[in-house]
């Protein structure tokens, strides 16, 4: 199955989606995962060596991509959970099992970016630092952003700890959700909190429906532990 926001879906000078199985793969170069990267290039039909790929670290870094120096495998956008580009054909690729990946396009700059937003993340401000060099590096308005959010963990199933709730700041508190034998946290308010913060208007956003935890379609490590991934993808045509 592949995800695609129907916001972005409006501008045809871009492609872009969130996939499972069978074309995600993980992170690392694994042999076994040769059908799936054959299954993803028909997807993209853009050969490997434009792809950049993010090795994720849950942290801030943005990694501003340029085609350069060509190789035969794609390139690495090391420790990073943003990642940027105005060049064409140069597909950004991050990788997801519940964490929140977070689509952009500025049309008036022909900007395209890919972010990763875990807890950790979006309790650190990430899509609001996001929203912000975007707006101070390109010299932008928030009318210029469009946003879609691809599926993630939902508040239905996101249970957290102690250790979770110790970290939250207070103004953030206000999103816990108290039931009967659990606590929940509500993710995906914050991030429009941390949009609304920036002036990003309502029409300009996009939020997937889908639960990650609740859909057997997409890969969950909260709720199988597994080492598998989803895949989130955008490109300029």
């Amino acid at each position: 199955m592949i995800w695609q926001s129907k916001l972005l879906n409006k501008f045809n000078e871009i492609s872009h989606g969130f996939v499972s199985r069978p074309y995600s793969f993980p992170f690392y170069f694994s042999f076994k995962h040769i059908p799936s990267y054959l299954r993803f290039f028909s997807l993209v039909k853009i050969f490997p060596n434009r792809w950049v790929i993010a090795e994720q670290i849950h942290g801030d870094n943005i990694y501003v991509s340029k085609i350069e120096n060509l190789s035969f495998f794609p390139k690495i956008a090391n420790k990073s959970d943003i990642i940027l580009t105005q060049e064409r054909k140069h597909p950004l690729i991050m990788f997801f099992a519940d964490c929140i990946p977070i689509f952009v396009y500025i049309p008036k700059i022909r900007l395209i970016g890919l972010a990763h937003s875990g807890w950790r993340g979006t309790i650190k401000k990430l899509p609001k630092k996001l929203i912000s060099e975007l707006k101070n590096r390109y010299n932008v308005s928030s009318e210029d952003i469009f946003i879609g959010v691809g599926p993630s963990i939902h508040s239905c199933c996101f249970e957290v700890k102690e250790d979770f709730i110790s970290q939250l700041p207070k103004e953030y508190k206000k999103f816990l959700i108290y039931e009967k034998d659990s606590v929940k946290y509500d993710l995906i308010a914050l991030l429009l909190q941390q949009l609304e913060e920036e002036k990003i208007p309502k029409e300009n956003v996009d939020i997937s429906d889908i639960c990650t935890y609740c859909s057997n379609t997409y890969y969950s490590y909260r709720r199988n532990k597994t080492n598998d991934r989803n895949i989130a993808y955008i490109f300029l045509k």
